[in-house]
């Protein structure tokens, strides 16, 4: 299918043929007909593509923090790798479009497959041929709304709830700040709904387009006589509200506003804009001054647009799915003209002429519309197929032959570039949900199919290796199918979320004989390996400290989902409990885990957490797992006894041995940090290549997955009352 894109590194717009995304469940699979280009939303992203690195950095410097960040912890050359990397990764375009259900996710979604839907959110309705969208970021059209007109509603949804934060009344008077495309949604809207709209804005062609098609009364900001005009136009008294719907670098909008505005008025900024409110003004006058996000009550609450959850009507009368269908009820009860607004469609493959018009001053443009052909069948649709090799049940040559699962941000920078260096494998597909994702690692490193269906790598016979490296949820059921598929699996960990899982897919593994590792790679890295060695002929238990010092992550990340991450004990501190297990050598005969408990502040109980091992030899391990702490402190510590001898290691640089009353010895490793990977790399594919059923590392690498699950277990579990 044809998907716009960003090359964000260059800020070009290209037109790719990527995969089908996948269907997920609480999703539908729309047929897209048309879309709207967003000249403020989507057309800053295209500007800030074309800056180049220094420019790109000014303008976002939340994202430079984070590379410092990357910088002291990994290095120079691993925090270049991976910003290039991640440069590289076109960026999908696209939030407001419209088009046919194709298929739903099963038969309980209120929604049939045929019905012409409005779709919303960002990285969800975008411009392509295809689309999944959650339910309740999808709305029925009303008939007799065409689907040009039903591509605008996801940005009318904006206008929509700006009118509602405003509280404004029947017969008052509203100024509207900036007559683009929201603008001049708002100014429609605020029309159908029987308010007195007066628009400014700083470009005279605006002001002029307002006027000639009865958009509102309209003025330009360099007016001389604006205030003058504004008092005649609400009696004398000044604006009931005033709603700035601008982007400038800059607090005039907002100090405008104000002196627009009467005593006790309000003031709604939904564009981007200072929000410097001169005191005197705002003081005096005793303004609100408000701010309207999105699309409504439900934008970026996971809970509401990827679970399906609605907000009881009673309690949240307007949610983002609401003010979706307001908007187009306004449309079918032709309340609201958007012709004059649709000043430009493109057919879907001239989407680069498209997106100059908007990021040039040559043209006027407000509305730009891409327009998606006729030419995919309407029924019976299936995703584009891998067609399989014959089947093959032993390795056709001495190279395994590689499918690739996940394209995620630890894919596309540390695993698939490792994977490409090596000459003793062939990779043969990659997969990713999306699709584009693995559409352009496919064309990086030249892999000869990209899918969006994981089922086409796992069941095809041709295929002798897979690698799952995608969110943890579907770890489990991708690597038993793959194991099943009589195929030697790779597996980022956690292995499994839970043990039932876990089992069936240690009982797979034992039914395949074939290969199975989890990406557990600390165990790897030289100087951990150096580190087993210097108590390798111990007889004593041994006693072991390590720290994990990870950072904060908010609730709303997608490792505390307990579906997609299953929580941070499974997603990170499992690594830590198999380094002790494979350290210690010995099973793990008990587990412990408490976390700190709850606080007014930000911070998160279950991401500060104390795991505590016992062993069968009578070792004990104590991990600490924590997000509170300094982030420049150092990340991972390991602190290590046995038989008069003490060791630390640090973050798979430092390296300090000591023996009795002896001098400690220190290694380090200065400039290229070695995790580990490429180490383990090896020692798979070696294992494959031996073809032998007997895999020293997998019984404590089960064991080191159980023991995560049950800390997990302990720290989420509700608590017994007392």
């Amino acid at each position: 299918m044809k998907q716009v894109v960003q090359d964000f590194k260059s800020g070009v717009i290209r037109v790719e043929e990527v995969p089908v995304p996948i269907l997920k469940t609480g999703c539908l699979l729309v047929r897209n007909k048309a879309s709207l280009i967003s000249a403020g939303t989507e057309g800053g992203t295209v500007k800030l593509g074309k800056l180049g690195y220094l420019g790109k950095a000014r303008a976002r410097p939340e994202q430079v923090k984070k590379v410092l960040q990357t910088l002291r912890t990994e290095g120079l050359l691993a925090t270049f790798s991976a910003v290039t990397r991640t440069l590289d990764v076109p960026i999908p375009l696209g939030y407001s479009c419209a088009g046919i259900v194709e298929k739903t996710w099963d038969d309980s979604c209120d929604i049939s497959t045929g019905t012409p839907v409005a779709c919303g959110g960002a990285g969800m309705a975008l411009h392509a041929d295809y689309i999944v969208v959650p339910r309740n970021l999808c709305v029925p059209v009303p008939e007799g709304v065409t689907l040009r007109h039903a591509a605008f509603t996801t940005v009318g949804a904006i206008a929509m709830q700006s009118t509602r934060i405003a509280d404004v009344r029947l017969g008052e008077n509203v100024v509207v700040i900036g007559l683009g495309l929201v603008g001049a949604l708002v100014a429609n809207i605020l029309k159908a709904g029987g308010i007195r709209v007066f628009g400014i804005d700083i470009n005279p062609q605006q002001v002029a387009w307002a006027e000639k098609f009865s958009i509102c009364q309209a003025a330009v900001r360099s007016c001389e006589n604006l205030s003058d005009r504004i008092l005649e136009f609400t009696d004398g008294y000044g604006a009931d509200a005033v709603i700035i719907t601008a982007g400038v670098p800059n607090n005039d909008p907002v100090q405008l506003a104000g002196k627009l505005s009467r005593y006790k008025g309000r003031v709604v900024v939904v564009g981007r804009t200072l929000m410097e409110a001169p005191r005197e003004t705002y003081l005096f006058k005793e303004l609100e001054l408000m701010t309207s996000y999105a699309y409504g009550p439900g934008t970026e609450d996971p809970s509401y647009e990827k679970d399906g959850y609605d907000y009881p009507i009673g309690y949240v009368r307007w949610t983002e799915n609401r003010n979706m269908k307001c908007f187009l009820d306004l449309l079918s009860d032709q309340k609201i003209n958007l012709d004059p607004l649709v000043t430009h469609s493109f057919p879907v493959e001239k989407a680069p002429e498209a997106y100059d018009i908007i990021t040039s001053d040559v043209e006027q443009s407000i509305g730009v519309v891409l327009e998606f052909g006729d030419d995919e069948k309407d029924a019976d649709f299936l995703p584009p197929k891998i067609e399989p090799e014959k089947a093959s049940q032993k390795l056709s040559s001495s190279r395994p032959r590689i499918g690739i699962i996940g394209a995620g941000s630890f894919a596309t920078n540390i695993m698939i570039p490792l994977l490409a260096k090596r000459d003793d494998i062939v990779i043969k597909s990659i997969a990713s949900a999306s699709g584009l994702r693995a559409a352009a690692l496919s064309k990086k490193y030249k892999i000869p199919t990209a899918t969006s269906d994981a089922g086409e790598i796992i069941n095809d016979n041709g295929i002798d290796c897979i690698f799952i490296l995608t969110r943890h949820g579907t770890h489990a059921s991708f690597a038993e199918s793959g194991l099943r598929a009589n195929k030697h699996v790779f597996v980022e960990k956690p292995l499994a979320l839970t043990e039932d899982d876990l089992n069936a897919v240690v009982s797979a593994q034992k039914h395949s004989e074939k290969v199975l590792m989890v990406g557990f790679n600390r165990r790897f890295a030289p100087l951990s390996q150096k580190l087993k060695r210097f108590f390798s002929k111990r007889c004593q238990p041994m006693v072991i400290d390590f720290r994990g010092n990870v950072g904060y992550r908010p609730p709303e990340h997608w490792l505390h989902d307990t579906i997609e991450g299953g929580g941070v004990i499974l997603g990170e501190a499992s690594h830590y409990i198999d380094f002790c297990r494979w350290l210690i050598d010995s099973p793990i005969v008990a587990v412990d885990a408490r976390c700190v408990g709850p606080s007014k502040t930000s911070i998160i109980p279950e991401d500060n957490a104390e795991i505590l091992l016992r062993f069968e030899d009578g070792s004990i391990a104590n991990i600490f797992y924590l997000s509170n702490g300094a982030r420049g402190f150092g990340r991972e510590r390991c602190e290590v006894h046995a038989e008069t001898r003490s060791a630390v290691w640090k973050d798979f640089e430092y390296l300090r041995l000591a023996k009795d009353l002896g001098f400690p010895k220190t290694s380090r490793i200065r400039f290229f940090t070695q995790k580990g990977y490429s180490d383990e790399l090896n020692v798979f594919f070696e294992a494959i290549k031996a073809g032998t059923t007997e895999i020293n590392w997998l019984s404590s690498q089960i064991d080191a997955s159980l023991a995560a699950i049950r800390a997990a277990n302990r720290i989420l579990l509700p608590k017994p009352v007392e």
